[in-house]
């Protein structure tokens, strides 16, 4: 979990004092999302509880990355004090980096760190070590701060000015880099920042050129989704405006690809008298073949790999230590392989390999956990709660996350489980939601 430290802190705006969390280790080794959040500027944000104000703080801190060898300090010339007062801050980060590492990872580089006075150069450094050139930092620079600009455009008619003067910078990367930055304020409850976030997106989505090709897509994928069957799926295939759609359905319909399917496929080819469409349909079958088969592939090595990290958790003796330091790599497949590796265990009544995986299962899951904001590890714990003395317990623990956006956000998820005819978790959500109810309505009595 991420180490935090309480700083105080005078507002510039309107010089009243307050208290702020402050985080001086980020450790991609034990938080994979530290890196992103580095690169995106969202280090030591502060926001004023009386004014409102929100800016970065310059703070002094330590960025490590293991697999790279990398330890850099953002040392600001705003931190101000002598070169021996700046020395023992340095010395004091790579002592607590030091200090949380087993010995064998204590490595001479921590000794020597890297000293960047802006955050610019420290970004430019994790990136170069990623092998990242000139250029592409540049173009990244210029998408960032189009995002900023339009984040903090003063009216819908500034914003939609500004797509349509960089249609062109408005691409693929530039969408994933306004998703991370609203997973990013999303996780750190900054509800201000993700609204506006979400606003931009949806102007983005209907004005650009990309946001307008990536609705047509999720247009089609719908339609499968909706529908999915074998002829479905052709007709998608065939009506899709470009390659990378195409793989999209066939990633998706991946079920759908069997002998029946490419049959169709023949039939329509052999009906066709216009010699051209005869030889597209060719073509698209190839494409078909050959990306159902590249993603086998990657499939097959990816899930050889988590079954590679699941065989190094169980013969490691601080298996969550270790999956801390490779939580990048436990995603759903390798949660699939662990769940499968499980199964077999207790059909095989094989009690000691039951008891390890249970380890590696309760080590993994109590990470992913502490990823998690508090309002959704509270959700997690109610609906594994036995019986309403339980959730009573637990909603009067924890009394503060009990929200009105708690409430609806249960509410939602009832709704939606019963749509998908998931009774047992309606009637818990149903359940956790009337106790909610009684305490927001004590609330407003009080």
């Amino acid at each position: 979990m991420a180490e935090q430290r309480v700083a105080r802190v005078t507002c510039p705006a309107c010089n009243q004092p307050f208290q702020t969390p402050v985080q001086q280790i980020f450790d991609v080794g034990e938080d994979p999302s530290a890196k992103q959040r580095v690169l995106n500027g969202l280090t030591n944000v502060a926001q004023c509880p009386h004014c409102g104000m929100q800016g970065a703080m310059t703070v002094p801190f330590l960025y490590h990355d293991p697999e790279k060898e990398l330890a850099l300090v953002y040392m600001p010339m705003e931190a101000g004090g002598a070169r021996e007062q700046r020395e023992q801050i340095i010395g004091r980060l790579t002592r607590r980096v030091m200090d949380r590492l087993p010995s064998e990872q204590r490595k001479a580089y921590l000794l020597q760190p890297e000293v960047l006075l802006t955050i610019d150069n420290l970004i430019k450094r994790i990136l170069k070590a990623d092998g990242v050139s000139e250029e592409m930092l540049e173009e990244q620079k210029q998408k960032a701060e189009l995002l900023q600009r339009m984040v903090e455009a003063a009216s819908d008619e500034a914003l939609e000015a500004m797509i349509e003067a960089n249609d062109g910078l408005i691409d693929e990367t530039f969408f994933y880099l306004l998703t991370r930055n609203l997973e990013i304020v999303q996780a750190s409850e900054q509800e201000t920042a993700a609204q506006q976030l979400r606003q931009v997106r949806e102007k983005l989505l209907e004005l650009s050129s990309e946001g307008q090709q990536i609705q047509a897509r999720n247009k089609l994928m719908n339609a499968l989704r909706e529908e999915p069957n074998r002829d479905k799926l052709l007709e998608l295939l065939i009506e899709a405006p470009d390659k990378e759609t195409r793989e999209m359905l066939v990633a998706f319909g991946r079920p759908l690809l069997d002998y029946l399917f490419f049959q169709n496929l023949t039939s329509r080819i052999d009906a066709r008298d216009d010699a051209k469409e005869e030889e597209r349909l060719k073509e698209l079958r190839q494409e078909i073949l050959d990306t159902r088969d590249r993603l086998d592939e990657e499939a097959q090595a990816l899930y050889e790999s988590r079954a590679a990290l699941l065989r190094d958790l169980l013969t490691s003796d601080e298996p969550r230590a270790l999956a801390r330091r490779r939580m990048g790599e436990i995603d759903e497949a390798f949660l699939n392989v662990l769940g499968a590796n499980l199964q077999q265990a207790h059909e095989q009544e094989d009690e000691q390999a039951l008891e390890a995986l249970r380890e590696v299962w309760n080590a993994v899951t109590g990470l992913m956990e502490e990823a998690l904001p508090p309002e959704l590890r509270l959700i997690n714990r109610l609906m594994a709660a036995e019986d309403e003395e339980e959730i009573e317990r637990l909603l009067e623990e924890s009394r503060n996350l009990v929200t009105q956006r708690m409430a609806q956000f249960i509410q939602e998820s009832e709704a939606e489980a019963r749509e998908d005819g998931d009774l047992e978790t309606a009637e818990q959500m149903a359940l956790i939601s009337e106790k909610i109810s009684s305490i927001l309505a004590q609330e407003m009595l009080a």
